[in-house]
């Protein structure tokens, strides 16, 4: 049993950190007075339904990143009761969101992923447990999508090209996001990485059929660097496939969408199309001819925030 007057201590220490802040100087000093761990502290989030990684909490403590979501705001409120401090005490101390990244380019702020690609589930939770700290802070300045659609009118494969530009030092990662079609299984879907990154941290949730993949590169970038890097996603699912298409946070350059189809499954019209969000309505705005190579292509030369892709009809 821990000396009352270690405990008389330890609560004065905390009471001054959340009279005075800065707000991770009030977490580290909370959660290091009541003697938790991060792991079970992140077990006592869980029993609240409230899923956050044990990295991400690191960061709040430590200062590299500060909760600004509304879901991590949710998550502080927790905090506060399972560590036994007054309501809003944490969240006082945060303020308004620190520009960042593209906001403190642009004055803007974008909407969140979630909110583009809108789909069953709870998909912003899940980007919550594995944000990656270079969110913002990358710019895309070429995205290349291959992607190939089997004899069976399934997705067989997406292969990507990314020509990434850092705004900042020490960005290391960027961060993949492959929502599948209706009934693809999040647990099947393979994620094959090639040049210029490696696989960190991955997510799966099956209700929103997500996965959600660190790439980690072999080096953090200076501002201004570049970083080219490739990957492959495998569906390996066997419904039939009508479209395909591309989320955006923010703006950026060139985006170019070829599509290959396999001879026994040609589709009868092909159309590119844009979209504030998935649910919202659609800019049809051009027809898309299948060449002699059964393929169909767009070029996009300046990427704005929402979707962006193609789809076709069968016979």
């Amino acid at each position: 049993m821990a000396h009352p007057d270690k405990i008389g201590a330890a609560d004065t220490a905390v009471a001054a950190a959340i009279h005075t802040g800065p707000f991770d100087v009030a977490l580290r000093t909370a959660i290091a007075a009541r003697g938790l761990s991060l792991e079970r502290l992140r077990n006592r989030l869980a029993d609240h339904g409230l899923n956050v990684g044990v990295t991400t909490l690191s960061y709040w403590q430590r200062g590299v990143r500060r909760p600004e979501r509304p879901e991590s705001l949710r998550v502080v409120a927790a905090l506060e009761g399972i560590l036994g401090l007054p309501p809003h005490s944490l969240t006082v101390l945060l303020g308004p969101p620190k520009p960042r990244g593209f906001a403190l380019r642009t004055g803007q702020w974008p909407n969140p992923f979630a909110d583009i690609v809108r789909v069953p589930g709870d998909l912003g939770r899940q980007l919550a447990d594995l944000d990656s700290p270079a969110a913002g802070k990358l710019d895309i300045v070429a995205e290349y999508n291959t992607v190939t659609v089997g004899a069976r009118r399934e997705l067989a494969e997406v292969d990507v090209i990314w020509v990434l530009r850092a705004h900042y030092d020490g960005v290391d990662r960027a961060l993949m996001i492959y929502n599948g079609d209706p009934g693809t299984d999040a647990d099947a879907i393979e994620i094959v990485v090639g040049d210029g990154c490696r696989i960190g941290r991955v997510r799966r949730h099956t209700q929103t059929r997500s996965v959600v993949a660190e790439l980690l590169f072999d080096r953090s970038l200076r501002a201004g660097e570049t970083q080219v890097l490739t990957y492959a996603i495998r569906p390996h699912s066997d419904i039939e496939c009508c479209q395909h298409f591309n989320g955006y946070r923010f703006p950026g350059g060139m985006f170019v969408l070829y599509i290959r189809f396999h001879p026994d499954a040609l589709p009868v019209r092909c159309q590119r199309f844009t979209a504030r969000h998935t649910q919202g309505p659609t800019d049809e705005s051009a027809e898309l001819t299948v060449d002699s190579h059964r393929a169909i292509h767009m070029v996009v030369p300046d990427i704005r925030p929402g979707i962006i892709g193609a789809r076709w009809e069968w016979d």
